[in-house]
C-alpha cells in the first residue's frame, strides 16, 4: 500500500483527532471527549513530573526533532491486532509500542500505538509517554543508537548487538518509575525475593537476560533505588547518554561493578517490609 493511500486508510479508522497541547496529539477510533480530556490531564501530569525530576524542560538532546508525540488509539484489542500491523509496520503481539522513528530527520513523527481496554482506559499509555520523553530529553539518537540487543521489527536494528551493559534497565525502569512512582505494587511485591543483584540488572536485555518481570518490575526497582540512593551517579550517567557518549556510559556502569549490590539487597528488604505492613 502506497504511503498516501496508507495515510488515508489510517485516518478513516482513527478518525478522531484531539490536541492535548503542543507536545501531544491523540488520534483514535472511539475516545469520547471526556476520555480525551482525562487522558490529556493524566499525561500532562506525567510530563510535568518528568521535567521536574530531571530539570529537562526545554532542553532536548541535540539533533532531536520529535517535538510532539502522536498517540494512535484503537478501540479494542481486536482492532489493534487487525489494523496496527499494516498501519504502522509493527508486531501486534504486545501491549502497544512507542515508535521513535529517526528523530534527527526533520518532519519525523514519533508515534505511540495501542488500544483501549474494556474499561475505556488506554493500555500502557503513561509508560510509553515516558519513553517518548526519555528519548527526547535523556537519550541521544534513535532506538537503534541506544544500547540494547533487540533486532526485532519495526526498527530491525543491525546485528551484532553491542556488548552489555545495556540501557534496557534504565529505559524500561524509568518509564515504570515516572508513570507509577512509588505505587507499583506488583514490582514491590517481588522485592523480598531478591532475585537479582543490581549489577545483574545492568546486564538486562530484550533478547538475553530478559523476561517480563526482569525487564519491567526489576528495571523499576533498579531505577527507583538509584534515583533514591545514588542520584549523583544517575546525573553522571545522564551526562553521557544525553551526549551520545555510550562507550563512556558503559565504562561508568562497569566501574560501579557490584559495589552497590549489598545496599540494594538491604533496600529491597525495606520495600518488601513496607508492602507487608500495608497488607
Amino acid at each position: 500500500m502506497q504511503v498516501k493511500a496508507l495515510d488515508i486508510e489510517i485516518q478513516k479508522v482513527l478518525s478522531r483527532s484531539y490536541a492535548c497541547g503542543p507536545t501531544l496529539v491523540l488520534r483514535s477510533q472511539a475516545l469520547t471527549p471526556e476520555q480525551e480530556q482525562t487522558t490529556c490531564k493524566m499525561l500532562g501530569e506525567i510530563e510535568q513530573k518528568f521535567h521536574t525530576t530531571f530539570s529537562s524542560a526545554g532542553k532536548p538532546v541535540k539533533h532531536d526533532s520529535n517535538v510532539a508525540l502522536r498517540a494512535n488509539i484503537y478501540q479494542s484489542r481486536d482492532d489493534f491486532v487487525k489494523y496496527a500491523g499494516t498501519h504502522f509496520d509493527m508486531p501486534t503481539d504486545n501491549g502497544g509500542m512507542y515508535l521513535e522513528g529517526l528523530p534527527e530527520q526533520p518532519g519525523n513523527q514519533a508515534e505511540f500505538v495501542a488500544n483501549q481496554k474494556k474499561d475505556g482506559s488506554i493500555h500502557n499509555l503513561g509508560h510509553e509517554y515516558v519513553h517518548y520523553l526519555d528519548g527526547r530529553f535523556n537519550l541521544y539518537g534513535d532506538f537503534c543508537t541506544n544500547l540494547h540487543d533487540s533486532h526485532s521489527a519495526p526498527e530491525n536494528c543491525a546485528k551484532p548487538a553491542p556488548m552489555a551493559p545495556y540501557l534496557v534497565w534504565w529505559t524500561e525502569g524509568v518509564a515504570e518509575y515516572i508513570a507509577k512512582g512509588t505505587s507499583n505494587l506488583p514490582a514491590s511485591e517481588l522485592a523480598g525475593a531478591k532475585t537479582y543483584a543490581l549489577s545483574q540488572l545492568f546486564e538486562t536485555g530484550y533478547e538475553s537476560n530478559n523476561g517480563t518481570a526482569r525487564v519491567y518490575s526489576w528495571g523499576y526497582l533498579a531505577v527507583r533505588f538509584m534515583m533514591e540512593k545514588h542520584r549523583d551517579k544517575i546525573e553522571q550517567m545522564l551526562n553521557f547518554t544525553r551526549n551520545g557518549d555510550f562507550p563512556r556510559y558503559q565504562s561508568l556502569i562497569r566501574s560501579w561493578g557490584d559495589s552497590m549490590d549489598v545496599e540494594f539487597a538491604s533496600w529491597l528488604m525495606g520495600i518488601a517490609t513496607a508492602v507487608s505492613v500495608k497488607k
